[in-house]
């Protein structure tokens, strides 16, 4: 299993290097990453066999990030997997360790078989590149590589010995002269490749067979690797009538289908029966909403194994409880009928000092009759003051407020469609006259409410200046016959607790006494078993729409399976297919125009241009559009036109 490691700052990158990787059984994707200090922290952690970098990220890029990693970590191989063909970066990258430079464009078969070269030691360069490397050596017929410089430490993939390896190309080179190879560069002529192996001290070590077999495997790469070049350069110029089309990328629809911009995918967690599934398919969800019901099987019957030897359990703690029911019997009885003689004479007691009060309050009833009559005059005035509409006042601040922000909104909308030209100016001017019609309403209606206001406050002052004497008066004829009516109401409590507590002690007697069911108390005293849930309910994990469910009531699902898959429909994109000349003036952040809808109802919504991907057969390109939908409608799988403006 070859692990590996991708590091590239475009996310949309990584993830389909991820799909096309997982995809081999021999791969294993370790980690992703997306920048240079990220991708040297997780060589140490991982320790991955392979590197996938890309030379153009923020902090640290990668050249720097592959030197280190080269220099640091002598088991893992670093492959450069960039979109650019200069001879600046394929030379940087072999010069930093790199063990291979292929493109992004590059075909998938190519890319895997490239990670497993260099994972088994070998120099892995895309057809074309070598000349880049060094264009000066391929003039002069002799091929040679070396590092920068000579205290430089060679990258790790290269086969080294206590000797040196020498390749050359049409000039066979003197017995003493060390050079060194590079598997997978191109020739002129392959067919003449001599490989000297000059042993340490001047001992010979002969080729075995694994030698003989990447000397042919290199061969063949490199009479590919010329196929290719040739057939590049041969390419005829581009017409007249192209360099035309690209120049009218601007005024160019471009029609693509909608699709939602992340997936989330829901697994099962537990095995077991789908027993409810209250959504479907395009159905809006909320987070935290019921997808569907999962009965595992499993739990149910390791829950019925423990309800039975809690049973068992229980049956036995019964036999004890029967023996102790019969000892305790004679001593509840005797506690609870002194319980019940103490209860009888506090309730005696609470019955005397209640008919004690009743009397008391009987001969205070006249004075009862002139504080109500006192409370009557006080909320007349009340009433009188309650009369004035200042609730009304108070809606219709309200209500003209709301009409004002209603027409300043509308204004503010107008004025911004105005500027885009979509509505004339007379419009505008409307609407800034209703927006001033609406302050003036607001500025009377609360002008109005000031002045009720302030006259309602005279009325209040009044009113409690009469409340307060009248409270007065009422608490002076109340504090005289306070006294004894309080000392009453105070034996009255005391005697209440004292009921109370009998009345507690009373209970428990009666909760200690046995029943005839001492089994009740042998369960109680069991400690209950930990049943496991039973019925799983799986809730959304984000708000959006169902597009996906492979499942029905009644399925049976193990831990892993796919049960579900969500998407927000307001987040979209849409791939296009755009000409390369035309692709080359278009950049990722760029803004862009996606049209959806017949003539009748359609709509236009602003894009970005967030992915541009290698050329497909070298005449095309995949642009990918991201934008957000405003509008409640779906949009998912209609069919949309992307413009490019200036």
């Amino acid at each position: 299993m070859i692990r590996i490691l991708l590091v590239d700052d475009q996310k949309s990158i990584r993830e389909r290097l991820k799909s096309l990787l997982e995809t081999e059984p021999d791969f294993d994707i370790v980690g992703m990453v997306d920048n240079g200090y990220d991708a040297i922290e997780q060589v140490k952690l991982l320790l991955p066999d392979v590197v996938l970098m890309d030379m153009e990220m923020p902090d640290i890029d990668g050249v720097l990030a592959t030197k280190i990693i080269s220099h640091s970590s002598r088991k893992t191989k670093v492959l450069v997997l960039s979109s650019h063909d200069s001879d600046e970066y394929v030379a940087d990258s072999i010069y930093a360790g790199a063990n291979g430079y292929i493109l992004k464009g590059a075909p998938a078969q190519e890319i895997c078989d490239a990670v497993r070269f260099v994972n088994r030691g070998y120099m892995q360069i895309a057809p074309g590149l070598f000349e880049k490397f060094i264009p000066d050596r391929v003039e002069a017929g002799l091929l040679e590589w070396k590092p920068r410089s000579s205290n430089e430490r060679m990258p790790v993939s290269r086969i080294e010995y206590p000797g040196s390896l020498e390749l050359t190309g049409i000039n066979k080179p003197t017995a003493t002269k060390s050079t060194a190879i590079v598997p997978g560069t191109e020739f002129e002529q392959p067919s003449e490749l001599i490989l000297d192996i000059t042993a340490w001290g001047r001992s010979r070590k002969s080729i075995g067979w694994y030698q003989a077999t990447a000397l042919v495997v290199a061969g063949l790469g490199l009479t590919c690797s010329l196929y290719l070049l040739r057939q590049s350069l041969n390419k005829p110029a581009e017409t007249p009538e192209r360099q035309d089309r690209a120049q009218q990328l601007h005024d160019l629809p471009f029609v693509g289908k909608i699709e939602p911009l992340h997936i989330t995918k829901i697994d099962a967690t537990i095995p077991g029966i789908v027993t409810v599934i209250p959504i479907a398919i395009g159905k809006t969800v909320k987070v935290g909403d019921r997808l569907l019901s999962i009965r595992n099987v499993d739990a149910e019957r390791a829950n019925r194994t423990k309800q039975l030897q809690q049973q068992q359990l229980a049956a036995q703690q019964q036999q004890i409880a029967l023996q102790q029911a019969s000892q305790q019997q004679q001593q509840a009885l005797q506690q609870q009928q002194i319980a019940i003689g103490e209860r009888q004479a506090a309730a005696g007691r609470i019955s005397n000092i209640q008919l004690a009060i009743a009397n008391y309050q009987r001969n205070l009833a006249p004075l009862r009759q002139q504080v109500a009559d006192a409370n009557v005059r006080v909320n007349l005035v009340a009433t009188q003051a309650e009369r004035l509409p200042v609730s009304q006042k108070r809606e219709a601040i309200v209500r003209a407020q709301a009409i004002y922000e209603r027409t300043l909104a509308t204004y503010e909308r107008l004025t911004q469609y105005q500027s885009q030209g979509a509505i004339s100016q007379e419009r505008v001017e409307q609407a800034e006259k209703e927006m001033t019609v609406a302050k003036s309403d607001l500025n009377i209606a609360r002008s109005d409410y000031d002045s009720l206001i302030a006259t309602a406050k005279v009325a209040t002052e009044k009113q409690a200046a009469q409340t307060k004497s009248t409270q007065l008066q009422q608490q002076l004829t109340l504090a005289e016959q306070a006294g004894q009516l309080q000392q009453l109401q105070a034996q009255l409590q005391t005697a209440r607790a004292e009921y109370q507590q009998i009345e507690t002690k009373l209970q428990q007697i009666q909760k200690t006494m046995p029943n005839g069911k001492p089994s009740a108390i042998a369960i109680a005293s069991t400690q209950p078993p930990v049943l496991e849930p039973t019925k799983i309910d799986i809730t959304a994990p984000i708000s959006g729409m169902a597009i996906e469910i492979p499942i029905s009531t009644g399925d049976r699902v193990f831990a892993g399976s796919k049960l579900m898959s969500i998407v927000d429909p307001k987040k979209l994109k849409i791939v296009v297919d755009v000409e390369a000349q035309q692709a080359a003036l278009l950049k990722t952040g760029q803004k862009a125009l996606v049209k959806v809808g017949t003539a009748i109802e359609s709509q236009e919504l602003v894009a970005l241009v967030t992915n541009i991907a290698p050329p497909i057969d070298r005449s095309t390109q995949r642009i990918e559009v991201e934008f957000t939908n405003p509008k409640p409608t779906v949009l998912i799988g209609q069919n949309g036109t992307v413009y490019f403006p200036k």
